[in-house]
């Protein structure tokens, strides 16, 4: 499939430098106004002081969750079109883009290294990509629920019946937005064909025929693994790089405060990820600055303070947190990036298809 280049529009790219110009500025400022609030000593001695143990152990599981999302997209891809070793690397890279770029943009280069180095097709990039994130955002849901349950009658003053029973309701229904996946792609694409018939107008207009388009991808896609048999092997490995990624931050969070004197016994898995959570929502958002300097700090330090923590020790280590996160990210990727570029480096794709 050929890809047309065609040229946006000068309101388009004008729209395009206001908002780097918004996200940028929103950076600086929420940057500037956390750091005045704290002892810019404090911050340093807490980096310096970090607890190694714990940040090792954080670290180590944090590499470790692209080896099951590495394993995640091959199966979905299928026919072994790549290798494990290379997707990897793509993994590796996706998640660098990820950490810098806004509003989850980083998310296509994933498309566009399969394309450019695999020679995937843009479609299966694109319906195998939507696959993965479905799964994650049901997962992180569900984990979102269950915290909310735990935190919600150890800390508050809430009728635990009360939480208990939202709490089932809610996560009654993602499990049964993950058991009827295709048939409700299937209604939402019903509907779009249904506005296509009455509305005329709606065919000349590019998004909504490319979201209807990539709706019956998708689709297709859904129904293909699992006939493949493989829907529950990416629902388990979706669970383990979930898992991992927020015990890593656990680790990581735990490695500041250590020096604090706060133990494990004294920081709940489910309280610090409703912190890291609400930090992993705001890079969804346009307004998500640069590599989410001050608007990431800003959400994390939100919701530690929301949870009992103080103002000090939530700024301090919302940015030592994202630092850290952000270094070995980056590095990663980079790393990644110049091993599938050298001149030497041989792209070879499997040719032996799944039983």
């Amino acid at each position: 499939m050929s890809i047309k280049r065609r040229n946006l529009p000068v309101s388009s790219i004008i729209f395009r430098i206001i908002n780097i110009i918004l996200a940028a500025g929103l950076g600086i400022f929420l940057v500037y106004y956390l750091l005045s609030r704290i002892d810019i000593s404090d911050l340093k001695s807490a980096f310096l002081g970090i607890y190694i143990p714990s940040l090792v152990i954080g670290l180590v599981l944090m590499f470790s969750i692209d080896f099951f999302k590495a394993l995640r997209q091959n199966l979905l891809l299928g026919k072994n079109r790549v290798r494990f070793g290379d997707m990897f690397l793509i993994s590796l890279i996706r998640n660098a883009f990820n950490m810098v770029l806004p509003a989850r943009t980083g998310e296509l280069s994933y498309i566009y290294v399969l394309k450019r180095k695999f020679k995937v097709p843009v479609e299966l990039g694109v319906s195998t990509l939507a696959i993965g994130l479905i799964f994650d955002l049901i997962i992180v849901f569900s984990m979102i629920i269950i915290s909310i349950i735990i935190v919600g009658i150890n800390r508050y003053e809430i009728s635990s019946l009360n939480i208990i029973l939202i709490a089932i309701v809610l996560l009654t229904v993602t499990l049964a937005l993950l058991f009827f996946l295709s048939k409700i792609v299937l209604l939402l694409i019903k509907i779009f064909e249904g506005l296509l018939r009455k509305y005329d107008k709606l065919k000349t207009r590019k998004a909504f025929v490319y979201i209807y388009e990539k709706l019956i991808e998708i689709n297709k896609s859904i129904i293909t693994i699992q006939k493949r048999r493989i829907y529950w092997k990416v629902y388990l490995l979706s669970v383990a790089t979930r898992i991992l990624k927020f015990t890593s931050y656990y680790f990581l969070i735990h490695a500041i405060l250590h020096p604090m004197g706060y133990s494990f016994a004294e920081l709940s898995f489910w309280v610090i990820f409703l912190a890291t959570v609400a930090a992993e929502l705001s890079a969804v958002l346009p307004t998500h600055a640069i590599a989410g300097f001050g608007t990431y700090e800003g959400a994390f330090a939100l919701a530690f303070i929301a949870l009992g923590f103080s103002e000090e020790i939530s700024i301090i280590v919302g940015f030592n947190y994202h630092i850290i996160n952000l270094v070995e990210t980056i590095i990663l990727g980079i790393i990644a990036m110049a091993i599938l570029s050298l001149p030497f480096y041989k792209v070879r794709v499997k040719k032996t298809i799944d039983k």
